[in-house]
């Protein structure tokens, strides 16, 4: 009889043991669930409007490069791309354009990998031009985005963006809407042009 009970309290243990640890990997996987974000570079098209005195601008972005994680079960998220050239075109027929070389952008996802939308933040700053670096420039920008994506099981692809809130540009505040478009699809319509015309030939 002593054996029995044994036997069945050693069972019972094992089931307890073999289900803590089912709980702790499903739990460790939820935790450590990331996928990455990478993007060849993407053209962008915007409108800048400043609080109070000064004049709207028309901005212009060619980003090179980007690349981060976004943890799957919360959607928070990060990307940083080494390379951003913005231009502002502004409607008293001024302009100027500089290349940020450090460039943060933290967002929250509250829908699918494929289809996102949520707030976000970014940050550009050491900007450099005409043989200088302007170390008091910064671009900072606050607001809501959404847009779509192609995804594979651990790959966030970005295809469109669009993006509007409130941008500091060296202090200055604008409210800002803009677009985004990935640099891969541009790239596989003019392959794709490309063959056409030479299956012509």
């Amino acid at each position: 009889m002593l054996f029995k009970c044994v036997i069945v309290l050693a069972m019972l243990a094992i089931g307890v043991s073999a289900h803590a640890d089912d709980s702790n990997v499903r739990i460790a996987r939820e935790i450590y669930d990331f996928s990455f974000n990478f993007s060849l570079g993407s053209v962008g098209l915007g409108g800048v409007f400043p609080v109070g005195s000064g004049a709207n601008s028309l901005e212009t972005g060619v980003t090179l490069l980007s690349f981060g994680v976004e943890h799957n079960r919360t959607g928070l998220g990060l990307s940083f791309s080494p390379l951003n050239v913005l231009h502002w075109s502004h409607w008293d027929d001024s302009d100027e354009g500089h290349l940020s070389l450090a460039n943060l952008h933290l967002y929250w996802n509250v829908l699918s990998r494929e289809l996102f939308l949520g707030p976000f933040v970014s940050a550009s700053y050491l900007f450099v031009g005409q043989d200088r670096a302007y170390w008091n420039r910064y671009v900072l920008t606050a607001g809501l985005q959404g847009g779509i994506r192609m995804e594979t099981e651990r790959w966030n692809l970005p295809l469109l963006l669009v993006e509007t809130g409130f941008r500091l540009i060296d202090g200055r505040g604008n409210f800002f809407v803009g677009t985004k478009i990935d640099l891969l699809p541009i790239l596989l319509f003019r392959l794709g042009l490309w063959f056409a015309s030479a299956d012509d030939v």
